[in-house]
């Protein structure tokens, strides 16, 4: 099941949830407060060694050797 990315309407957070293409873009539950998340456009994404998330500025660095 693919994982689709929603940012709360009330309190900003933003989050995951893991559901069936058929409800991608139903609005799904802030676990946070409750309130309607809507989804966001995102772009595919897959794991490999040869990129890696930058923590502090959520860009795509070379992987160091």
């Amino acid at each position: 099941m693919p994982v689709y990315e929603y940012r709360c309407s009330k309190c900003g957070v933003e989050f995951e949830v893991m559901r069936q293409i058929s409800k991608a873009d139903d609005a799904a539950p802030c676990p946070k407060c409750g309130a309607s998340g809507e989804k966001l456009v995102s772009v595919f994404g897959s794991k490999t060694d040869f990129y890696l998330r930058a923590p502090s500025k959520g860009a795509f660095r070379k992987k160091e050797d």
